[in-house]
């Protein structure tokens, strides 16, 4: 009976104790959650060939996250235009116009990027673009202002704050992925 009420004790141990499945499929370590602002469904994998990322901000985050095929900036995507044979002025990867064109024309892709918010100057975001929808993914983290030191008056993105919109980032392709794992 004794041994009963052990092996009953550990199991009741185990699972209280245990790690929760939300912490075990966390990419990016961090505690806190990010604030997802839109979430729209689409079918990432139509997408996962190449993605865009203006200025290469966060190219070793994408990469960590082993989804897309080919992450390329601006710069690179319009070289690529050059050496198809295609008008760089007709596609042009900086204009809506010439997205349209390349996504139509040439190769569906999606932009993935971290911009600062139109609304509040203290808010930074990354966001996914499909040139034929427009926003389809936007999650917020907040800037924080150092307040000593040489570099008082600073803003900067706290590490935690930024994994954990990377973590929103990574639940939305699972989402909306079926090849994701």
């Amino acid at each position: 009976m004794k041994r009963l009420f052990s092996l009953l004790m550990l199991f009741i141990g185990l699972n209280s104790f245990g790690q929760n499945s939300e912490v075990i499929n966390k990419l990016f370590k961090t505690k806190i959650k990010a604030n997802v602002t839109i979430n729209d469904t689409i079918n990432l994998d139509n997408f996962k060939e190449l993605v865009i990322i203006p200025g290469g901000h966060f190219r070793k985050e994408l990469e960590k996250i082993n989804y897309f095929s080919q992450i390329m900036t601006f710069e690179e995507f319009q070289k690529e235009i050059k050496k198809g044979g295609f008008d760089v002025s007709k596609y042009n990867i900086n204009t809506k116009e010439g997205a349209e064109f390349i996504f139509k024309d040439y190769k569906k892709f999606i932009f993935v990027a971290q911009t600062l918010s139109n609304t509040d100057k203290d808010t930074r975001q990354i966001i996914i673009v499909d040139p034929s929808k427009g926003k389809v993914f936007e999650v917020e983290g907040k800037l924080k202002t150092n307040v000593i030191g040489i570099s008082a008056g600073t803003t900067y993105m706290p590490e935690e704050m930024n994994n954990a919109m990377l973590n929103e980032l990574v639940n939305y392709i699972r989402t909306n992925s079926k090849t994701y794992k």
